[in-house]
């Protein structure tokens, strides 16, 4: 702060006498006259030094405007430097004549403006702190607040997988709405799917019952040959129509099957049946090999394409099953007449058949249904055998099936 004493109004103007202690070390300081001359000066900064016998005159032009005792404004040179200047107003007498005087303080801005940036790094680095800080706090509270739904979600993967029956009932009280809701769809799921077995089985014992007894009736009489056709086409058309009505449930929970026992079974049972035929099986499998979905679907998938290929083989049948990543590949050879190449797409049509034998021409078309009822595919070409080579590809992992 400057602090200055005046001489007496009758004493000569002498500013030499301003003691070094009077001002201030940090700005520059000038006194100037109003008509531009200088009247004492502390300087410091080197242009200020440079252009010091002009400096009040410059001043003057800048600041005469100003009608203030006191004055303080930042001025910006051609050369782009910035300073603040502070200026104060007094009069003197001198002989009888009044003189104006300004003090002029100088000070650099540069200092200021270090500070400045310091104080704004400060900050900046401060914020970016803060920030990281908040996010990972937001990331810990999100992480954490949706544990629960990670649980849940694998618990769900555990009841498609077989593993439990229900979702847990201890989670927090704004999900208890939610794993309840659940748990009652998985019971009405379950009772409902039991019921519709029921029927179906109620269904096809009623049926297949009084199909047999029209078959006995028709051979007492000696109408077999005359009937029996109809009786097997009913029967198949039956046998269809529930086998359909299975391959489209879609079950939540599925402990999938081990397809390799049950084709076993199956090419055992089917070399006796065609045991005249005296044909060569073949069955090659990976290890681990598995089937994510029902039993009774892989029966009725592997039943009606194998006992295709016993029907129409004349000497050999070869089944492959093997996994790649997420999906199982089932591929079955004979060597019989095969499928021409404009029927393979219309054998999987029901009522299409590629030969003349007796039937309605289903079980491709049950085979289909329950393939894509599992986001599977089937296809048929001509095998190295010389006869037809049906593939078939499920899904590896019960999270893809259905």
């Amino acid at each position: 702060m400057l602090s200055y004493e005046l001489p007496n109004s009758h004493d000569n103007t002498d500013f030499n006498n301003i003691s070094p202690e009077s001002i201030s070390l940090n700005l520059d300081t000038l006194i100037c006259r109003a008509d531009g001359q200088l009247s004492w000066s502390s300087l410091s900064i080197p242009e200020l030094i440079k252009s010091s016998g002009t400096l009040c005159q410059d001043l003057n032009k800048y600041l005469k405007d100003v009608d203030q005792d006191y004055f303080f404004k930042r001025h910006t040179t051609k050369s782009g430097e910035s300073y603040f200047i502070s200026r104060l107003r007094f009069m003197r007498n001198h002989n009888a004549i009044p003189t104006t005087y300004y003090v002029v303080m100088v000070d650099s801005t540069s200092f200021y403006k270090a500070e400045a940036l310091t104080y704004l790094y400060w900050c900046i680095r401060q914020a970016l702190l803060s920030y990281i800080i908040l996010g990972l706090l937001l990331l810990l509270t999100t992480f954490w607040s949706l544990s629960s739904l990670r649980t849940i979600a694998r618990q769900i993967n555990d009841i498609r997988e077989g593993k439990r029956d229900a979702l847990s009932s201890e989670f927090e009280r704004e999900l208890q709405p939610l794993t309840l809701s659940v748990n009652q769809l998985l019971e009405n799921e379950r009772q409902q799917t039991q019921r519709y077995q029921h029927a179906l089985n109620d269904l096809a014992h009623s049926l297949k019952t009084r199909l047999a007894l029209i078959q006995i009736t028709a051979q007492e009489f000696q109408v077999h040959h005359e009937i029996d056709e109809q009786i097997i086409t009913m029967d198949q058309i039956i046998q269809y129509q529930l086998r359909r009505a299975v391959a489209g449930r879609k079950c939540l929970a599925s402990k999938g099957t081990e397809p390799v026992p049950l084709i076993e079974k199956l090419l055992a049972s089917l070399t006796r049946i065609y045991r005249h035929k005296k044909l060569q099986t073949r069955f090659k499998f990976d290890d681990d090999v598995f089937f994510a979905g029902e039993q009774d679907d892989l029966m009725e998938l592997m039943g009606n394409l194998l006992d295709n290929a016993f029907k129409f083989a004349i000497s050999e049948i070869t089944v492959t099953m093997s996994h790649n990543h997420d999906r199982l590949h089932i591929v079955i050879e004979d060597d019989g007449p095969g499928v021409p190449p404009e029927e393979s797409q219309q054998i999987f049509q029901r009522g299409r058949r590629a030969d003349s034998s007796p039937g309605q021409g289903i079980g491709l078309a049950v085979v289909t249904e329950i393939a894509h009822s599992y986001n599977g595919q089937i296809s048929v070409d001509n095998s190295p055998m010389g006869g037809a080579r049906f593939t078939l590809n499920l899904p590896w992992s019960p999270f893809l099936a259905r």
